[in-house]
Parts: structure tokens; sequence; C-alpha cells
């Protein structure tokens, strides 16, 4: 284990910085200290730490990997929070306005996309064919399959925000 001296000494030197980084990245000032505090916490738990110049790049990516790993996080629990946020209005909706909300999205399918963009949807989310056993079925490029669904998505998300 490195002695306490090391660690306050390394503390003092660098931890402006770290905690700059991980501010920049996490844009929490008190989430941003403990990170920077754990690493300090890691370090005291480690048998053998750089030295010389390569101290610095090892704290600093410490910092980031530790904020990487809480942006993750949160971008999970945002995720099931949506989630959750969605179950609980079809819960509330009624069976008429599902109804209704699948009328409108098969209108929707119906009139705004052309033939190619239809098949092409139809394939990958209902016959859940890949992007390659689309391409080849279709004759074109993975790429083009890409753009056809993207295209199509961003069309009926359009179409379907106008209608509510």
């Amino acid at each position: 284990m490195i002695n306490k001296e090391t660690i306050a000494q390394l503390f003092r030197s660098y931890y402006p910085d770290m905690l700059r980084l991980a501010r920049l990245l996490l844009h929490d000032g008190a989430e941003s200290e403990d990170v920077v505090d754990e690493v300090f916490a890691a370090l005291m738990h480690k048998d053998i730490v750089p030295t010389g110049s390569t101290i610095r790049p090892f704290l600093m990516t410490a910092v980031r990997n530790r904020c990487i790993n809480i942006l993750r996080s949160r971008s999970i629990r945002q995720r099931i929070q949506g989630l959750y946020l969605l179950d609980s209005q079809l819960d509330t909706a009624s069976a008429d306005d599902i109804e209704e909300r699948i009328g409108h999205m098969r209108q929707a399918f119906d009139s705004s996309l052309d033939d190619n963009s239809r098949r092409v949807l139809t394939q990958r989310y209902i016959q859940q064919l890949s992007y390659a056993e689309i391409a080849a079925e279709e004759s074109i490029s993975e790429t083009a399959v890409y753009k056809r669904i993207r295209k199509a998505l961003d069309t009926l998300r359009k179409k379907l925000t106008r209608i509510r």
C-alpha cells in the first residue's frame, strides 16, 4: 500500500485538474468531488502507482473512466424512467385512445411512405430480418437499407408528431 504522505502530495498536486475534468464531464460539482475522492481512495489500496511523468495521465484516465461509468449509469436510469413513464401512461390510456393512436400510426405508415420504405420497415421490424438479409433480398447495400429505415422512421416521426 502507498503511504498517506504520498497520497496527500498527489492530492495537493493533481486534485484541481482532476476535479475540473470531472466537472466538465458530469456537470455536477458534488458528484465530481465524489469521483475524485473515489480515485484517491482506490489509490490507497493499490500496491503500485505510476510515478514521474505517468502519474498525471494515470489519475486523469481514472477520473475519466469513473465519469464514463456514471454517465452510462445515468443513461440507463433515464431510459428505465422513460419506459416506466410510458408504461404508466399506457395504463391510464383508454382502450379507445390506444386504438385511435394505432389507427393514426397505420394511416401514417400507409400514406406517408413509399412501397420500398414500407417493405424495408416490414422486413426489419415485423419479420425481424437483419440488415444483411434485407440487403440481399432487396438487392441493395446494407447502407442503403439503413438509410431507407432512417428516412422512413424520420418521416413517420414527423407525421405522427403533427397529429398529436
